[in-house]
């Protein structure tokens, strides 16, 4: 299940990972360029599969889903090693 963020927060990466610490996260990004972090949060939800298939619909090439500051804790060298789904 996912919500609409309305209005729009504007943020960098890990602060929206750390305000949304349990959920997947979709931000639109403001450039191109993967050095400049600051973007608007969309959605949140607790649901990985359905974020991304929501990123598909919006189709802009700057969205993408962001994973919030617990399942980095959960991950160790990009293996998963625990899974709320």
């Amino acid at each position: 299940m996912y919500r609409k963020i309305d209005p729009a927060l504007r943020m960098t990466k890990n602060e929206a990972s750390e305000r949304y610490p349990d959920e997947f996260i979709i931000m639109q990004m403001d450039n191109s360029d993967l050095s400049d972090d600051v973007g608007s949060v969309l959605y949140v939800g607790d649901n990985q599969r359905e974020l991304f298939a929501l990123v598909v619909n919006i189709g802009s090439p700057l969205t993408g889903v962001v994973m919030g500051l617990n399942y980095y804790r959960n991950c160790l060298g990009g293996v998963v090693v625990y899974d709320r789904n």
